[in-house]
This record gives C-alpha cells, sequence and structure tokens, in this order.
C-alpha cells in the first residue's frame, strides 16, 4: 500500500472485509497479509490522511497480489493559532464522553488475534549478516501466536492460543496478545499503573493542545498533542487523533515519561489504530475498537544487558455483544492447546505478519545453536553451564571469613523441565578451620499446578547465625570487607543434620507445609586474623553457642484471601499468579522436645506473620511486614529470635537500617517494617538522578526474653530495647537497576556516637 502521489509505502494502513467485522492491519514497510474464503470480497483501506480505497477482488484457492494506492486527503493543517482555551480540551471532553457511552452499551465480546514478538539482546550470538536493524542488538528469540479471545464486563477475559510458534531456544512461551486498548482508564505496566488521555481525571494529569487537522475522505480528523504535566509521576506523552462528530479515537502514538518506565526499561512506545465494527444482533450500532496494537520497548539491567522489545499484535473479527460460550471463563484466563504448536508450512500459508529475512535465519540459526546446548559447556553471566539443566555458580568458588579463613567451593546445580525437579550441592574447605563442608539439596514438584512439593537437605556445613540462607553477592561482599578490611560482618557455628519438608496447596488461596529438622550444632571460633588491610586490628571473636543436639517437627498455614489467574500451558503444565493485593497471614508452630524426639531442649514456638503490597497511587504504594514470634520453654542463643537488622553486607527490602546484626535477640519478638515508594516524587526532571525513586522507611518492633533463657544463653552479647523500638528514614531506588541505598536515625533506644545508618540494599528480591 503506497501514497499515490509519491509512490512511497503507507505503514500500519486499516484493511477490512466490507460488510463485515473482519480485517487486518498493514506492516510498517506498506504490505498488508489478509486471509479470505473462496469467491467474491470487497476490501476497504483507510488511513487517517488519504481517501479510502476499495478493491474487488475474487479468490480461487491460490493467493493474490494486489497493490493500493492511496490518494492524499485535501484538509490538512499543521499549526492552529489559539486564544483562550484550547480546543483540544473540547474535543477531549467529547471523547470521554464518547467512551463511557459505547462502554456501556458493550457488554462482552470475543475476537481474533495474531501475535508476533521480536526481542534482541546483546546477549544474543545469532548474528544475520542482512540485518536491518540499527541498535547492534542481534535477535534473541521470536514468538508468534494465533489466539481467540474473549471478554464480558466488568473484568472476565479468556485467551485461547490456537496456534503458536518460537525459537528454539525460548522453552516455554507464546505470543500473548498485548491488546492495550487506550480507552480503558490506565494501561498497567505491573510495576505500576498509567492513567489514558481519555480516563475520566485525565485533566489532572495531562494538557492538551490542537496542533492542526487531517481528514479520512470527509471527515475532518483532529490532531491532539498530549502534553504529560509532570515527570515525576507516570503519565504519557505524544499525539493522538480523534475523528469529527462521532469524537472516536483513530489512532495513537505515544510514550511513557520518564517516570512511567518499569525498572530497566528506557522507553515503551505504543502505537495503536482502532476501526468500527457493527453490534452482532444491532447493526446499526457501531463501536471502534483497537485493530492493532505496536508496542516498542527498549532497556537495560544493571547497564549491561541490554535489550529491544518489538511487540505487534493484529486484531480481527469481532464479535460484539455476542454471548460467550458457557464455562468459557474460569480461573485460566490463558489456554494453550496441545496441538498449537504448528509447523512453518502452516506459519507460511496463515502467517499475518511475515517474517524479515533476518527473522527466518534466526529461527534457523537458534535452531542449531538450541541442539549444540545438549552436550556444550558454556560460559554465561554468573554461570557455567553444561547442557540445558546442568551448571555451577563461579561467584561461590571463594569466600573468606574469620572462621575459615580462605575458603574453596565448587557448586553443581540442576534445574530439571518446567522446574519440577531441583537438585544442587556444594563440597567446600576452609584452610584455616581445616574441615570439610558440604550441603546436598533436593525438591521435587507434583501435579499439573505443582500444587505439592516435597524438599530434603543433608548438611555439614558452617551457618551464620540468625541468617539461614544468604544472596551469593551478600556472602561476596562480605568477603570482600573480611579479607581487605578484616570486617567480617557475620557470626557462625557448625551445624550438621538433615530437613525434610512437605509442602501442599489445597486452593491458590490456602497451603499448608510440614517439616522436620535434625540437627548438631557446635560452637565455631576464628582461626584467621589475616587481611589485606587493618593488619593491627583484630576480628572481633566469633561468639560461642550452647552446643546441642535438636530436633523439631513443624507446621505452617498459609492464608491468602486474593484471586488468583492461571495459564493452561498445553502440556499439562499450570502457572498460577496472584491478581489483587490483599495481604497474606502465615501462622506457624513449632515443637522441639526431649521425651518423643530426643532432643536436648523443650520448647514450643507460635508465629503470625502479615505481610502485603498496596498501589494505591503514584505516590502511594505500600509495602509492609508484621511478624509476631513466641517461644516458651528452654531456647539456646543460636535459636533466639531476631529482627531484619542490617547484616553490613547486602539485604533484601523490608530490613531494619541502624539495628545492627545480633543487636536484639528474644525469646518474644514483634515488628513491623513499612515503606512507601514516593515514586519521583521531588526529581523527576533532574538529570542524572531523574531515573531514581525516592522510598519512604518507618520501621518498629519489641523483644523480650526470659531470666532462664537470658541466663541460660552461652552468648548474653545483645540487648532488649528499652520500650518499643523504632527508627524512620528514607531510601534511593533503583541504583543500577537493581540496588538502594537507605538512610535512617533511631527515634528511640540511642547509641552514643550514632546518629545516620546506612544500608546497602539488593532490590529485586
Amino acid at each position: 500500500i503506497t501514497d499515490a502521489n509519491t509512490n512511497k509505502p503507507l505503514e500500519y494502513v486499516t484493511v477490512q472485509v466490507a460488510y463485515s467485522n473482519y480485517g487486518a492491519t498493514g506492516e510498517l514497510d506498506g504490505t498488508y497479509f489478509i486471509r479470505l474464503k473462496n469467491g467474491p470480497a470487497k476490501l476497504i483501506f483507510s488511513h487517517i490522511g488519504y481517501k479510502t480505497d476499495t478493491s474487488y477482488i475474487y479468490i480461487e484457492d491460490s493467493n493474490i497480489v494486489r497493490n493500493i494506492f492511496l490518494k492524499p486527503s485535501e484538509i490538512e493543517t499543521d499549526e492552529i493559532v489559539v486564544y483562550g482555551e484550547d480546543p483540544a480540551y473540547e474535543i477531549i471532553r467529547k471523547a470521554i464522553k464518547y467512551k463511557k457511552e459505547f462502554k456501556k452499551e458493550l457488554n462482552e465480546y470475543e475476537y481474533d488475534a495474531f501475535s508476533k514478538f521480536v526481542i534482541r539482546s546483546n546477549q544474543s550470538d545469532i548474528k544475520i549478516k542482512d540485518s536491518t536493524n540499527n541498535s547492534g542488538l542481534n535477535i534473541f528469540g521470536i514468538l508468534e501466536s494465533e489466539t481467540k479471545g474473549y471478554f464480558r464486563k466488568p473484568d472476565e477475559e479468556k485467551q485461547i492460543v490456537t496456534a503458536k510458534k518460537e525459537t528454539a531456544n525460548v522453552t516455554r512461551g507464546f505470543a500473548i496478545p498485548l491488546i492495550v486498548n487506550f480507552y480503558d482508564e490506565d494501561i498497567d505496566l505491573n510495576e505500576f499503573k498509567i492513567p489514558t488521555p481519555l480516563a475520566d481525571d485525565a485533566f489532572d494529569n495531562y494538557d492538551f493542545r490542537l496542533f492542526g487537522t487531517t481528514s479520512i475522505d470527509s471527515t475532518i480528523i483532529y490532531k491532539i498533542e498530549v502534553i504529560n504535566r509532570s515527570d515525576n509521576v507516570p503519565a504519557l506523552y505524544g499525539n493522538i487523533y480523534i475523528a469529527d462528530s462521532i469524537f472516536s479515537l483513530r489512532k495513537i502514538n505515544l510514550q511513557t515519561n520518564n517516570a512511567g518506565n518499569p525498572r530497566g526499561f528506557e522507553k515503551v512506545i505504543f502505537n495503536q489504530r482502532f476501526a468500527s465494527y457493527r453490534d452482532t444482533k444491532d447493526k446499526e450500532k457501531i463501536f471502534w475498537m483497537p485493530s492493532d496494537v505496536h508496542i516498542f520497548a527498549k532497556g537495560s539491567f544493571v547497564g549491561l544487558i541490554k535489550f529491544e522489545a518489538d511487540v505487534s499484535t493484529i486484531v480481527s473479527d469481532y464479535q460484539l455483544n455476542k454471548k460467550a460460550p458457557a464455562g468459557i471463563f474460569n480461573d485460566i484466563i490463558v489456554k494453550v492447546l496441545p496441538d498449537a504448536k504448528k509447523d512453518s508450512a502452516y506459519w507460511a500459508a496463515n502467517g499475518l505478519i511475515k517474517n524479515t529475512n533476518e527473522e527466518k535465519s534466526a529461527y534457523k540459526k537458534i535452531e542449531i545453536e538450541d541442539k549444540k546446548k545438549d552436550k556444550e559447556i558454556s560460559i554465561g553471566l554468573g554461570r557455567i553451564s553444561y547442557g540445558r539443566y546442568l551448571y555451577s555458580e563461579p561467584v561461590n568458588y571463594y569466600h573468606y571469613n574469620k572462621v575459615e579463613g580462605s575458603a574453596l567451593l565448587f557448586n553443581a546445580l540442576y534445574r530439571g523441565p518446567l522446574n519440577r525437579v531441583n537438585a544442587s550441592g556444594y563440597f567446600s574447605y576452609g584452610t584455616s578451620d581445616k574441615k570439610s563442608k558440604y550441603v546436598l539439596n533436593y525438591r521435587q514438584r507434583f501435579f499439573n499446578d505443582k500444587r505439592m512439593s516435597v524438599s530434603a537437605t543433608f548438611y555439614d556445613k558452617i551457618q551464620p547465625l540468625s541468617y539461614p540462607d544468604f544472596f551469593h553477592i551478600s556472602i561476596f561482599v562480605n568477603t570482600v570487607k573480611a579479607l581487605f578490611l578484616k570486617e567480617d560482618k557475620l557470626d557462625y557455628f557448625y551445624t550438621t543434620g538433615y530437613d525434610l519438608g512437605l509442602n501442599y496447596n489445597f486452593i491458590p488461596q490456602l497451603g499448608l507445609r510440614l517439616n522436620y529438622n535434625q540437627q548438631k550444632q557446635r560452637t565455631a571460633y576464628n582461626n584467621t586474623n589475616y587481611s589485606f588491610f587493618n593488619t593491627d586490628n583484630t576480628f572481633i571473636p566469633n561468639p560461642e553457642i550452647n552446643d546441642a543436639f535438636q530436633r523439631s517437627v513443624g507446621i505452617s498455614l498459609r492464608v491468602s484471601p486474593n484471586k488468583y489467574r492461571g495459564v493452561d500451558w498445553g502440556n499439562g503444565d499450570i502457572s498460577r499468579f496472584r491478581v489483587t493485593n490483599f495481604p497474606e497471614l502465615l501462622l506457624g508452630f513449632g515443637y522441639s522436645g526431649k521425651d518423643v524426639l530426643n532432643s536436648n531442649f523443650y520448647n514450643r514456638k507460635f508465629s503470625v506473620a502479615l505481610n502485603g503490597n498496596n498501589f494505591f497511587n503514584n505516590f502511594l504504594n505500600f509495602r509492609y511486614k508484621m511478624v509476631f514470634e513466641s517461644v516458651s520453654g528452654q531456647l539456646p542463643f543460636q535459636s533466639l529470635l531476631f529482627f531484619n537488622a542490617n547484616t553490613g553486607t547486602l539485604d533484601a527490602p523490608l530490613t531494619f537500617t541502624t539495628v545492627k546484626y545480633q543487636e536484639f535477640l528474644g525469646d518474644k519478638i514483634f515488628y513491623l517494617n513499612f515503606e512507601n515508594n514516593f515514586g519521583k516524587l521531588f526529581w523527576g526532571n533532574i538529570p542524572i538522578i531523574k531515573s531514581l525513586d525516592l522510598i519512604g522507611l518507618f520501621n518498629m518492633g519489641r523483644t523480650q526474653i526470659s531470666d532462664e533463657n537470658f541466663q541460660y544463653s552461652a552468648s548474653k552479647n545483645f540487648s532488649v530495647p528499652n520500650d518499643i523500638f523504632m527508627e524512620a528514614g528514607f531510601g534511593i531506588s533503583r541504583i543500577f537497576d537493581i540496588f538502594r541505598l537507605d538512610f535512617a536515625w533511631r527515634l528511640n533506644n540511642f547509641e552514643p556516637g550514632s546518629k545516620i545508618y546506612t544500608n546497602f540494599i539488593l532490590e529485586i528480591f
């Protein structure tokens, strides 16, 4: 499809079959593809700024090539001088009114969609000689699919994937139709929601300017610039096109502002067109619905992994206000048919978006490269892999601390198909304590939705006090501090034993966990005083523990009053995800006894934890955790309860900033961690820092300990707050996309000489 005057291709032209709701959309290079039944057909080609054209064709079991030449419309203005209120505001008011009217009349519908994702990355080695892409990024993966979609008020959806194709390196995927509808109130980007220019509160977020008019045939099309009022809140900017008299959307070209970019993204661009479709029952009713959407996204991860994504969806054959088949709406909102995977011959005949030569070559090359991976050793970012499922993580090969000194470690991890079986293990040796250690982990999931899992861990290891697990990068940070600055921030003990666990989810909202633990615990002592610097100082002595043999059993119940939805992958595997944000409740009970379990200690532990995350608006985005734990009976030092304190390594969010590691311990504990993401409230327009978020922090808690347990504790180098401990502060988020730096002050229980505390957070976990 080309301009009749210049012969230049026209991008994204709307193609419709006359007297029907069936159609297609042309591509960026002007080519178009539409599937028709045998017999006569009348095609209508429309494009903003051009006169509509028609073409009569007759199909007889073969492909037909028909070139279309559209003539420019005669009405075209590029600048309008305005005195007083810009006419764009009244046009937008009428467009919002039209939106409400047709949404009131549209109760449900179904449609066909063809979607295609092309993902590029600097992590891809698939180089194509004839690539026309100028970014320098190679194709990493391609996904294509045909989908039958259904929608019913207020928010019920169903998508059935009838055909799909993906490059061989995509283990489980399909191109889900991202039918972003700019008639909706907002665009949900998961991390936050962005109001659309036709939202009911559009004038609170946007300014509008009429910058010209064009036409389709004799219909005037208003060209309106959308201006986001602030870069401090997520919003869009760009142009929208609205038809005169009806005031329907015809086209949008919009981009996210700085605050509207999800984590790791530099920009997200939306292009969408709308076409008219008739009601299935009342042919006089006409609705303007999305005929296609094109999304381009660009970003990077920690500045190292760069990526681009081109997403295209063509929507056709709307059946408006047609009643959906009985039972079509349920908790499985995406269902991939078992026979959905089609061969290349099918896509050559049926694909609505043809593959470029680069994409065809990428399919072949990725398939060849993927087959090699079955028996190939490859080195990637942070791992060495053998085949598809076996790998090792070099970041753990060496660590250093005051007990082990320099420790060498080798690990191997296995992650089976669909993540149903996971196994890992390591063997290490400390050069200063002269001890070998090992850990063996195994976990297997059962049933198609993996609602049940069993796990087992066997170990003879050195264990940091309070925290059973650390990020690998946290151990690395501690190694650097200990080796270079003689600052080992952690305390340790030796433990030998095993853990057994069983998880079962009766329904997504209710889950049960049973666990059994047996371990022999022994005190660890400092065995080295070496470091590159601060050689005159000594490491802080490692505390003694109550050497013990402990057996315990536990049970916990997870209660989540949320709505869950599922994806049926068509291979017997189902994934579920949460779609609401009500807080989750975790109830726990643990028992250790001398009689039945033959443990050295008798105690009972009760715990209640409430955690959640609620997005109310751009400046009220809460995240919180509230925990109460109580232990009755005898509790050794190594099992005392603790706050999520600042470990001095690299911590997770919802951590106390001013509480030092092992500072407050007890046998009864309560604490609340609360933070709010204010986004880019104060600096959305300031270069360099405009990509950062502001986090507000408030934490409070209280510990208590019985006289019996305090006297029994092998180490007494801890304290109990005089009152309810409180701290407040702020954090700077999205540093290199994944880190956060927190600053906080104690509001009571002050320490001499300490005023401002900091903590470095690994934010993506």
